[in-house]
């Protein structure tokens, strides 16, 4: 008997989880869709995709905004793309930093 009690509580803290996840997967996805201003002109700032992540870039100054964790991502892509973990991460940088100065 103690067991159909147990699989009753775990079907709800499954459900309790899911449910949890599934709001802030939506409130992720909000958050990525809302234009925000540029912290140096205050106009709305535009988003790129740059190594398969979204940032955020200021059209008067150029300048970029990462949330938290698209960094890491970033650079994380760009080793997959090249092959290699940690050996070129100056050039991920490097190639980061150039691409976006030519937009």
């Amino acid at each position: 008997m103690s067991d159909s009690f147990e699989e009753r509580r775990k079907a709800l803290e499954d459900q309790f989880f899911a449910k949890q996840n599934e709001e802030a997967l939506k409130k992720l996805k909000e958050k990525k869709e809302r234009i925000r201003p540029s912290p140096i002109t205050g106009k709305p700032m535009k988003q790129i995709e740059f190594m398969g992540v979204t940032i955020d870039q200021c059209e008067d100054s150029k300048g970029v905004w990462l949330d938290a964790g698209e960094l890491e991502q970033i650079i994380k892509n760009a080793s997959k793309k090249s092959g290699s973990d940690n050996a070129n991460e100056k050039s991920y940088l490097q190639n980061l930093f150039e691409s976006l100065l030519k937009r």
